[in-house]
Order: C-alpha cells, then structure tokens, then sequence
C-alpha cells in the first residue's frame, strides 16, 4: 500500500464498490486494520462515497426495489385497513337499525301483551273525596260518583269516565289532551284547566262549569259529532234528550261549593237548588207547587242538617215542606215533599 494517495481512495472507492477481488479485498482490509489513521481514511470515502455518489452503491442495495417494496405493503395494508373499516361501518350501519327495529318490535309486543288496569273509584250518598291521576291531575269526586281511569296514561292522550260529579285541576301537557268521556255519548276535552263537570246518568242535564282556561265540550247528533269551545266563566248545560246547548255566565262559586264541603247559593233557581241538597243529603224532593220554580235563594251553609236549611227556605219564601214516607235508611232515599 506504497501508491499515491489518489491511489489508495481509487482503491478504497473500487473496495466499496465490489470492484476488487479476493486478494484485493484482502491487501485492503490489511491495509485499514494497521493503524488508526488509515481507518479514519476509509470511513471518510465510505462517508463521501454515500454521500457524492449514490447512484453508484443503488445496485448494491436495490433502494428503488426495497422502496417500492415497503410502498406496496403499506398501500396494500391500508387497503386492507380501509376495507375492514369499511365493512365495519357498513355492519355498525346495518346493525343499529337491526337493534332499533328489534328494540321497537319488542315495545309493540310488551305493549300488546301488557294489561293497563283500569282504576275505579266511587264515592258513597252523601260523601265527597279527593285523588290523584297518575299525570298529577287533581280530581274531586263528588257524591254517588264514579270515576274511572288507567293506572298509567298513554303517551298520546290521557282519557277518563266520569258518572256522576266532580271538579278537575288538570296538569297541563301540550302533547296530550285530557278527556272526560261522559253519559249519553258526550266528552270535555282540555289540556291544563279547572272545570266542574256534573254527569249524573239519571239527569236529563250534563252541565259543564269553567273556572279557568278553555275547554271543549263534544256531544253526538245523529252521526255528527260536535264541538263546543267553552271559555273561562261559562257555564254550558246540555239537554241529552233534545241536544240543546245553554250557555250562561257565573263565577263558580255556588257550582263547586260542594269540593269544599259547603252549599252556597248565589240567587240560585230553586230547582237547582234542591239539586244540590239532594247530592249533599241523599234525598229526593217532590215538588207539587210549580210556582215556586220561579224562586231564587241566596245563603252558604256548612255544617247545619237538611231541616235547618229547609226551615230558612220556608222563612224566606213561605213554602212548606214534609217528610213524604218515613225517612229511614232501609227504605233507601227519604223523599221530601215542597208544597
């Protein structure tokens, strides 16, 4: 290794390029390994040989190939990714309807299958009570009443029977109108209001009372169904017999005295007056002086017995009154005669 210097790099470039044979190879490496300095040499032609001259080592290490190689298995890997992202997404697709489809089919079968009971409550001659609907609607029920209604509302409509009387501080619910079906095939409808309805099945009348906000009451004529809007301060009386609507204006007061345990007549007709002490006391009047219809009384009374209030009747307008059978309870309802 006695050659020039450009020599001995020609040599250390013809040694990395696989130029040399064995014997060649062999001097050199000899060559590198005899002193520090001249290893210092070939690891800087090697350095400027990678550095200046990499088309000449490509062959030698195919980096196109081993490119293009790595290339191909990352695109076919992320095809592969891609493809089974793919067909996730499209299953997470088609499998949430499956589970929707499934979760609503199973809620149409529990909800055929499953049995609302329907809750009744009556109230006794002579007695009032209070309740609670499963939509927090607050009910009255008055005397000899009957109210009827599911242990748990649909989602659309909240619909109750009522027979008798009773006094209504409905929730309100945007979504879901409130229906009181009542005798002879008529209904209140509303959605968040206070209102008295009196439907006893006997009464030739179904009078509907609003306190506060609307409502609309619906009767049947034939094979027409109507509709009644009702605003606050109205009292509406329906004929079931001749269908005939009246309409007339009160405050409410004497109508639902009886939810606070009271009677209170406002110049109240005398009809319908012994028509609320009928309910309070569990009687029946027979009136054989038909000139008294034109009467009117005014008075509240809370505590006092059936005589008491007949003895200020007879004071204030000079009738007669008198037990028509004897008024024992075996015999049902006493019946009094105003003459």
């Amino acid at each position: 290794m006695n050659e020039q210097k450009p020599d001995r790099e020609q040599l250390l470039f013809d040694y990395y390029d696989g130029k040399l044979g064995e014997a060649g190879r062999n001097e050199v490496k000899s060559w590198i390994e005899a002193s520090e300095e001249n290893r210092r040499t070939a690891r800087r032609i090697y350095s400027l040989l990678l550095a200046t001259d990499t088309n000449r080592i490509r062959p030698l290490i195919h980096t196109e190939e081993a490119l293009d190689k790595v290339k191909r298995e990352s695109t076919a890997q992320k095809q592969r990714k891609t493809w089974w992202q793919v067909i996730q997404q499209i299953a997470a697709v088609l499998f949430l309807p499956l589970i929707t489809f499934l979760i609503w089919q199973q809620s149409l079968l529990n909800d055929r299958t499953r049995t609302i009971p329907t809750l009744e409550v009556r109230t006794n001659p002579g007695m009032t009570t209070r309740l609670t609907l499963p939509d927090s609607t607050v009910v009255y029920l008055n005397s000899s009443s009957v109210l009827s209604y599911p242990a748990q509302f649909d989602k659309t409509e909240r619909t109750i029977r009522l027979s008798g009387e009773a006094y209504f501080e409905v929730t309100q619910d945007p979504k879901r109108r409130f229906v009181v079906h009542t005798p002879a095939q008529s209904a209140i409808e509303v959605y968040g209001t206070c209102f008295n309805v009196e439907a006893y099945p006997d009464d030739p009348y179904i009078t509907t009372t609003l306190t506060e906000g609307k409502v609309g009451f619906i009767h049947t004529e034939g094979n027409t169904t109507l509709y009644t809007p009702m605003e606050a301060g109205e009292k509406l009386r329906y004929d079931v017999h001749t269908h005939e609507l009246t309409r007339t204006r009160t405050t409410g007061t004497s109508e639902l005295s009886w939810k606070d345990g009271l009677i209170i007549f406002q110049n109240t007709p005398f009809k319908e007056a012994l028509r609320m002490l009928e309910k309070r006391f569990d009687v029946e009047f027979i009136v054989t002086n038909p000139k008294l219809d034109n009467d009117r009384f005014t008075g509240t009374f809370s505590t006092q017995r059936l005589e008491r209030i007949l003895q200020y009747f007879e004071i204030s307008s000079n009738i007669h009154w008198k037990y028509a059978d004897d008024p024992t309870p075996e015999r049902g309802k006493a019946k009094i005669e105003i003459h």
